[in-house]
């Protein structure tokens, strides 16, 4: 078909890597079922994370046609619907290549109903014309959530969702907004490239992340872009300084990602701090900042240790100035032991901890080392050995949670 075959999905496929999504972005997955077909045209994954783009693109040089695009938007929802069939079926293999080239196998064990869902791209210059009522009802009543929105709109959108677990629940609680409101008033979500999705997000914001539905139902003009930006420009301003400190994290993942091959296990340690959202990663290097600057001050180490939301995983951070390298690798190891013991014993604890040591000399950083304890491994533990983790680490810790304008 000329709207397919498009040169858009490659353009597309770049765009996502280079917003913070890179190690995780692929193109084109291919299974087979008779003959070899594609799961999405671009797909992002992490862990159990996973968002399933269809693109579409229109052609300049065959006019609008307005009608006939229109028809294919629909056919794309469709292609999603079987999309998720694939990827939610244990006997079907997916060959994935990510965008620096690795392949992989899509790990059906990751496969999450909850996490899962699917945009439809549409690339087109100049007007687009109204989508169809049944297109936009049929996808408001989807199973999993479904979005319809121009590669503008989802330039827009990525200024405020820049990472999977962001753009991901941003996705869920959208489809849940439109399921409410869309019967109510359909005429502001058949028209694409108006800005709607702009308008949307300045909502989401407003309300801290949540839909308000009084907000949306009382306004005639639907202009919340705008009022987000006036009301909380301060704000807006001391976020995104602290966003953009958090960059240092994005590249620490892209680093392991691109360094170690699918069927190394430090792909676990990428996919633990890939799956933070923004804010998460803001608060955390804070924290990383500080340790850092105190064993500076001191030459001790330092450490701290966070329960992971998105993975149930604990995660330690340890922090060491010094030459030695095998001492420095065998504490990492010994650290990440001692956390898993403690929550075994105290807490019932079922899944890993994950161990990221930074070890530092006069000259920088010098040396980044990952571990892996998994609880499987350790059937019974000692009082000995949860006495020596005491010594280290206390039980499960409460944090204040985290919020985007605290």
């Amino acid at each position: 078909m000329r709207h397919n075959d498009n040169p858009s999905e490659e353009i597309f496929a770049r765009l996502c890597s280079n917003k913070y999504f890179a190690g995780f972005v692929y193109q084109n997955p291919k299974f087979t079922l008779d003959s070899e077909c594609e799961a999405g045209d671009v797909v992002l994954w992490v862990r159990d994370s996973l968002i399933i783009f269809e693109v579409i693109w229109r052609n300049p040089k065959y006019g609008p046609e307005t009608k006939s695009f229109i028809k294919d938007i629909g056919k794309k929802r469709d292609q999603l619907l079987r999309d998720f069939g694939t990827y939610a079926d244990p006997n079907t293999l997916i060959s994935m290549q990510s965008e620096h080239g690795e392949r992989t196998w899509y790990d059906y064990e990751q496969f999450n109903e909850d996490k899962t869902k699917g945009v439809v791209i549409v690339d087109a210059p100049g007007p687009i014309g109204k989508l169809h009522y049944e297109t936009v009802r049929l996808t408001v009543e989807a199973s999993l959530p479904i979005a319809v929105m121009t590669r503008d709109d989802f330039e827009t959108l990525l200024v405020e969702a820049d990472t999977v677990s962001d753009l991901g629940v941003y996705l869920g609680d959208r489809h849940k907004f439109l399921q409410t409101v869309f019967k109510e008033d359909p005429v502001p979500f058949l028209q694409l490239g108006a800005k709607l999705e702009q308008e949307l997000v300045g909502l989401y914001k407003l309300g801290d992340n949540s839909f308000d539905l009084n907000a949306w139902r009382a306004s005639k003009d639907k202009q919340f872009w705008h009022r987000y930006q006036i009301a909380r420009a301060a704000e807006i301003n001391r976020r995104d300084d602290e966003n953009a400190t958090s960059e240092s994290l994005d590249f620490l993942i892209r680093e392991i990602r691109s360094q170690n091959g699918p069927e190394s296990p430090t792909n676990q340690h990428a996919w633990e701090m890939a799956l933070l959202t923004r804010r998460e990663r803001a608060a955390f290097v804070s924290v990383i900042i500080r340790k850092h600057e105190k064993l500076v001050q001191t030459g001790k180490d330092q450490k701290f240790a966070f329960l992971n939301q998105h993975t149930g995983c604990w995660d330690v951070f340890y922090f060491h100035s010094g030459v030695d390298s095998q001492f420095f690798r065998e504490e990492a190891q010994r650290l990440s032991d001692r956390k898993l013991w403690i929550e075994l014993s105290l807490n019932n604890f079922e899944y890993s901890v994950f161990c990221f040591a930074l070890r530092y000399t006069a000259l920088g950083l010098r040396e980044v080392v990952l571990r892996v304890s998994d609880a499987h491994r350790w059937p019974r533990i000692s009082a000995t050995q949860l006495q020596e983790a005491q010594k280290f680490f206390g039980g499960t810790t409460h944090q204040n949670p985290i919020v985007e304008f605290p």
